[in-house]
């Protein structure tokens, strides 16, 4: 004879429906059944526990039969049993995720469920709170860290202009900044080889065959740089 249970819907975790199946007791108010036939091997079956609290009937989890150990279901199911209600008390208390399921199981026990379902509400509130809170603090630290990475770069851009050497990552941003396209090439120079540089002048590392890199595309990056900035101070200063 099939036994009627709670259980969370197959297609909406979010959701908990009633459910039929033949239910084998393996101890007091637990048992367990069938719940996905393995078409290969018998020993991967997936076995659901089920559980009876006075007469309400639910599903608490499942296992491959591989590792099934029906006096281990027995004592746990038992155990849960037993502290139920202190367990629901204790995770309210703490401050932790209380499942749905556990709310129909007070509705179909004629309990009043009222403060579980004020509980989700609430801690859930409180959840996107303090993700909304998260999100400030991360778009906060994400403005400070572009404004800092403008200003070095507004630094940077002064002194090339000045004939002084930056660095090859703050030239590449500068370019960026000023909409500059960078050649694939010279991008792969100025990454790989280039450590610092001026209008009028590279630093920089061999190659890993020890010759000197072609630094012509660079030193036109340079030219094509110094050119935009000098036209952006012109257009600040006028």
């Amino acid at each position: 004879m099939k036994t009627k249970f709670l259980c969370y819907s197959r297609t909406n975790h979010n959701q908990v429906v009633w459910h039929y199946a033949e239910l084998e007791k393996v101890g007091e108010g637990v048992y367990t059944y069938l719940q996905q036939k393995d078409q290969y091997r018998e020993e991967n079956d997936m076995i659901a526990t089920v559980l009876q609290l006075e007469d309400v009937f639910f599903e608490y989890g499942t296992q491959c039969r591989r590792f099934l150990d029906d006096k281990e279901v027995a004592a746990a199911g038992t155990e849960v049993l037993k502290n139920f209600h202190r367990t629901v008390e204790q995770i309210m208390q703490e401050g932790r995720h209380l499942p749905l399921l556990i709310v129909r199981i007070y509705e179909e026990l004629g309990l009043d469920a009222a403060p579980l379902i004020r509980y989700r509400e609430e801690r859930q509130l409180r959840l996107q709170r303090e993700y909304e809170e998260r999100e400030r603090r991360n778009e906060e630290q994400r403005r400070q860290a572009e404004e800092q990475r403008r200003e070095r770069l507004r630094q940077a851009g002064n002194r090339f202009l000045a004939g002084e050497s930056i660095s090859s990552v703050d030239f590449i941003g500068l370019c960026k900044l000023e909409q500059i396209p960078i050649p694939l090439r010279t991008h792969g120079t100025l990454s790989r080889s280039v450590i610092e540089l001026s209008r009028d002048s590279i630093c920089h590392s061999h190659t890993k065959s020890g010759a000197k890199p072609k630094l012509d595309g660079c030193f036109a990056m340079a030219e094509a740089l110094y050119e935009k900035l000098s036209e952006t101070m012109d257009t600040k200063m006028k």
